[in-house]
């Protein structure tokens, strides 16, 4: 009887011991992710447990999972197999508390890639995963601690992601506009991203920052999400590791526009998402009752009403959260249709610049007008408010596409069959940007100060599909014939020296205002040149300028030229910093000319009499304060970037008020002009510029002026004089033509009782000459 028991012991201890062990299975998770979105390219995998396939496997899509059940102690194996586009796959294994096991990608290796045993008694570590995340809302800050944290397997793909992620949740409120921010504590350095999906853990990446906070500390803004569904925010220190920080998520509400003092511009995309590179059909009204004036949105579309075609612009800048856009008016024909916007002449390409990386909204508009001033085409442009499908977007400018046109760069219309002759010399647009193979040609020299530099030129106009092989020759020698001038030993003779090939003036007038704002990207990127038809001149012109929001600032980007706080530095000089695109350099040869170097003195000194005197330049930025009293305050709850260093990373302390803003504007441009004045290469001979010369036989009496301002000016010969007064905006007040007149002197009498007191600008035009007079006018 006691062996019987005995056996009867041991048997129940061995089934109860075998029903532990079955007991002790659970499900593994295999995700499979596409960067690109269209699932993998015949790529799979193949799970095995004890030698035994439990299926073959691949993407979806952006990517899927799939669940298989294992015990403790049973072998599993995974085996790869390759596809197309294999720097888009990635996989990984995680056990039943979302432990990660085994991660591959890109371009995981391929056969047996990785072998493992079983194990059911893992326990959750809470927040290591977006299924295991922890609560968080917009009431109450959170304090964070990833000490210990092994990392998800979830990679963002930025901020030098190496693991040791914390996740954390919560419900997108109405207004669908969250920010999140991260403060210090033990960690200084951080990375966030967020993830929205139909369920954990099928999550899509929406977001990511790494330095838009504080110092390196991380600054997310998301816009348009959808209320009810639940967002995921990954939280890392930089390079991976473990520590404490603060992080923060506030709700940005919804602005709402009733009413501008700006043009309101309102797009509907008939429920089509606005895409990069190719143009959707959409339908555009514009709406504006004038300067000093209320615009309703319930107004008539009195500006526009129509169909455009419309598409994300830019490169980097396409990536803000307040996206650029290029877009073309269009008939119910979907052709293109020129039509006038805002005062500005008719054409059908146009472009919505974001101000997402310019907390003072004016830059570019500033940066335009100056050019303009001198002489030159400078794209014509208008801040407004914008709305897409009733959502509020925040200000933007809206303007004048670069291109060539009769109102815009006035050079000859290039065919297909301009193959020879005087036809094959002109017109030409090329840029300088990034740039591949097919849409650009390489120089064949190398600054001059910086040998085995590239140099790239891109074909603006013709593009690159129409432009035709005789064109590309053609051009392309132009600037090798243009290069060897300039780099020969004779490169300074008048005749046969860069003279013959290059148009000074506008490349004196491009050098001043791109050093004057201190464009970063004046001189490698978005640089702009054109050039017309041997018989109509032919020369190579610098221009339109374009892109000034990494300007008229201290830029803490670890290049001295654009730091400190003294306003020193050339922006010419950008091929001594790292950079992402090289210049020319031809302005370090062109200096070395003494003759175009006092040409340049002599410009900066007459423009400093006008456009660049700091009342002139203050009013013009007191003038925009003005106008968008209003607009900034519904701009900035959009886009809370005040007191934040954007895009273009600010050298030092960061305003938090708009007025602040600008005045930290005021005083940059107050100090880079004093360094100006005293470091602007060359001396000035009078006889050497053609504005001078006409500036002193141009006398404007009396000065100030209250009823009527009298122009008293000489005529060498038979030419025809027009007259032109701007306000400190840049709108025309003014307008004289006095036709063809005789050689001798002359004078001109203008009503200006009826100009509201300030200062104005007065461009006089003899002939191809033109000087600008700053004339004020009093009560």
């Amino acid at each position: 009887m006691i062996r019987t028991a005995i056996r009867i012991i041991f048997f129940t201890l061995l089934c109860l011991q075998s029903l532990n062990i079955k007991a002790q299975c659970c499900h593994y998770k295999l995700s499979m992710r596409d960067t690109y979105g269209d699932g993998w390219n015949g790529a799979t995998i193949e799970v095995l447990i004890n030698s035994l396939s439990q299926g073959t496997f691949s993407a979806i899509n952006f990517g899927n999972m799939v669940e298989f059940s294992i015990c403790s102690g049973d072998t599993l194996d995974l085996i790869y197999k390759s596809g197309m586009y294999e720097e888009e796959n990635y996989f990984m294994l995680q056990d039943s508390s979302w432990n990660l096991i085994f991660r591959a990608g890109p371009n995981p290796d391929t056969g047996l890639v990785f072998s493992t045993i079983g194990d059911c008694n893992t326990s959750p570590l809470i927040g290591s995963h977006p299924c295991l995340a922890l609560p968080i809302d917009s009431i109450q800050c959170v304090f964070v601690d990833n000490t210990g944290f092994p990392g998800s397997g979830l990679s963002p793909n930025c901020s030098s992601f190496g693991g040791g992620d914390i996740w954390f949740k919560m419900e997108i409120p109405p207004s669908g506009s969250l920010s999140i921010e991260t403060f210090s504590g033990s960690i200084d350095d951080t990375g966030i991203a967020a993830w929205t999906g139909d369920g954990c853990p099928e999550v899509r990446i929406i977001g990511c920052d790494d330095d838009g906070g504080t110092g390196y500390l991380s600054y997310l803004l998301l816009y348009d999400l959808v209320p009810g569904d639940t967002l995921y925010i990954q939280a890392w220190k930089y390079g991976g590791g473990g520590g404490t920080f603060e992080m923060c998520v506030k709700d940005l509400g919804k602005v709402i526009l009733e009413h501008s003092e700006l043009p309101i511009v309102m797009i509907n995309t008939l429920g089509q998402t606005i895409i990069d590179e190719e143009k959707v059909n959409c339908e555009m009204e514009i709406k504006y009752n004038g300067p000093g004036t209320i615009t309703s949105i319930n107004d008539a579309s009195n500006v526009y009403s129509g169909r455009i075609g419309i598409e994300i612009r830019g490169a980097s800048s396409s990536g803000y959260p307040q996206r650029p856009y290029g877009f073309e008016t269009r008939d119910e024909n979907g052709e293109n249709l020129n039509v006038s916007i805002l005062g500005m002449p008719p054409e059908n390409d146009w472009v919505l610049i974001s101000n997402f990386n310019d907390r003072s909204l004016l830059k570019n508009m500033l940066a335009y007008k100056l050019f303009g001033e001198m002489g030159n085409y400078s794209p014509r442009a208008q801040l407004c408010e914008v709305l897409i499908d009733s959502s509020y977007r925040g200000i933007y400018m809206i303007g004048e596409k670069i291109k060539r046109d009769k109102n815009r760069v006035d050079i000859a219309n290039l065919q297909e069959v301009d193959i020879a002759g005087d036809e094959l010399t002109g017109g030409y647009i090329l840029q300088q940007n990034y740039w591949n193979e097919n849409n650009s040609f390489q120089s064949n020299f190398s600054p001059i100060d910086h040998p085995g530099f590239d140099i790239h030129f891109l074909y603006e106009y013709p593009d690159e599909f129409a432009i035709q092989a005789a064109q590309r020759t053609y051009i392309a020698g132009y600037i090798d014939s243009l290069e060897t001038a300039l780099y020969s030993p004779d490169f300074a003779d008048p005749v046969s020296g860069y003279r013959k090939f290059l148009d000074v003036k506008s490349f004196i007038d491009y050098f001043l205002v791109n050093e004057v704002s201190r464009n970063a990207d004046g001189f490698k990127k978005s640089v702009f040149y054109h050039k017309d038809k041997y018989s109509k001149g032919g020369k190579l012109k610098a221009g339109p300028v374009w892109d000034f929001d990494w300007a008229w600032k201290n830029l803490d980007t670890g290049c001295p030229l654009y730091e400190g706080y003294s306003g020193a530095g050339w922006a010419h000089h950008n091929n001594d910093c790292p950079t992402d695109n090289y210049s020319t350099g031809w302005y370090i040869r062109l200096l070395q000319d003494s003759t175009f170097a006092g040409e340049l003195r002599c410009a900066y000194e007459d423009y400093r009499q006008n456009i660049f005197d700091t009342t002139y330049l203050f009013g013009y930025i007191d003038g925009m304060e003005h106008l968008v009293e209003n607009a900034k305050e519904r701009h900035f709850q959009k886009w809370p970037i005040l007191g934040k260093s954007g895009p273009a990373p600010d050298y030092g302390a960061v305003a938090t008020t708009y007025h602040a803003e600008l005045d930290s504007l005021k005083n940059w441009i107050h100090l880079r002009l004093q360094w100006l004045d005293a470091n602007i290469p060359g001396a000035c001979q009078t006889t050497q510029v053609t504005e001078t010369r006409l500036s002193d036989q141009l006398v404007c009496s009396p000065n100030p002026a209250s009823s009527h301002l009298m122009v008293d000016y000489y005529l060498p010969s038979t030419m025809h004089v027009s007259v032109q007064m701007y306000n400190y905006l840049g709108s025309g007040v003014l307008t004289m033509d006095a036709g063809t007149q005789s050689c001798g002197d002359h004078s001109l009498k203008l009503e200006t009782g009826h100009l509201p007191p300030g200062m104005y600008i007065l461009k006089f035009g003899r002939g191809e000459e033109i000087v600008s007079k700053k004339i004020v006018i009093t009560e």
